[in-house]
Parts: C-alpha cells; sequence; structure tokens
C-alpha cells in the first residue's frame, strides 16, 4: 500500500503509524506522485478537485487492467450532462466517460457522491 500524503506533518506521523509495517509506505508530496508507481490494482483519490480531472490521471496508465478506482468529494448532479458552479462538470465527465474504465456515480448522502469504476478496455468488456 502506498499512501501520499500533501501535509509533511501527518505525513510524518502516518509513516510513524505504520513504520513496522513492510507493506505499506507514506510518502510526503503532491498527489502528482502516483504516476511514479502502479499500476494500481486499487486506487483511491481523496480529496480535492486537482486528481479528479486536470488532465494528467489516465485511468489506463495508472490502473491495472480489472483494477479499480474510487474518487471521492464529489456533489451529487441530478443533470446530464452533469454540471458544477454552473459549468459543465469536466471532471465527473472525465471519469464517467472515459473509454477504458466502466464507471458509475454513486450518491452517499444529500451533499456528497464517489465515482467508482473498473479499468476494462474494449477487447475486455
Amino acid at each position: 500500500m502506498i499512501s501520499i500524503e500533501r501535509d509533511p506533518e501527518r505525513a510524518r506521523i502516518a509513516s510513524d503509524l505504520f513504520r513496522d509495517c513492510d507493506h505499506v509506505e507514506v510518502l510526503h508530496g503532491d498527489w502528482q506522485r502516483i504516476a511514479e508507481y502502479g499500476p494500481y490494482d486499487l486506487l483511491v483519490l481523496d480529496g480535492g478537485g486537482q486528481a479528479k480531472g486536470d488532465g494528467t490521471t489516465d485511468p489506463a496508465r495508472l490502473l491495472a487492467v480489472g483494477g479499480h478506482v474510487v474518487i471521492d468529494d464529489f456533489t451529487p448532479t441530478t443533470t446530464w450532462p452533469p454540471h458544477f458552479k454552473g459549468a459543465s462538470d469536466h471532471a465527473r465527465l472525465r471519469w464517467l466517460g472515459h473509454p477504458e474504465l466502466r464507471a458509475a456515480e454513486l450518491r452517499l448522502a444529500t451533499d456528497l457522491s464517489v465515482i467508482v469504476g473498473a479499468h476494462l478496455p474494449r477487447k475486455l468488456s
């Protein structure tokens, strides 16, 4: 398991917590460091919108075939195509419409949803 934490103190605390677990590595840095590792069987993108749709997070590159992704902290949408803050929600559309990702949005609360998906290239789906 690899965890990347942008706050240096949180990274230090988490690293200390898992210091005796050889299969856990906690790194300090920007979320884009996920590209240094993988491909992932499970990738959880937790937190702000940067990893959601800035164009650098490509599921086909980050996930193993059959790997899964969970992206949290979306505001539920009731429109299609989805909108957020009055504009087209490009981040949500990027994950839901990626040609190698079979994904769905799940509403967890009135103000929270997640996208879950599996990397399944067309030839495997």
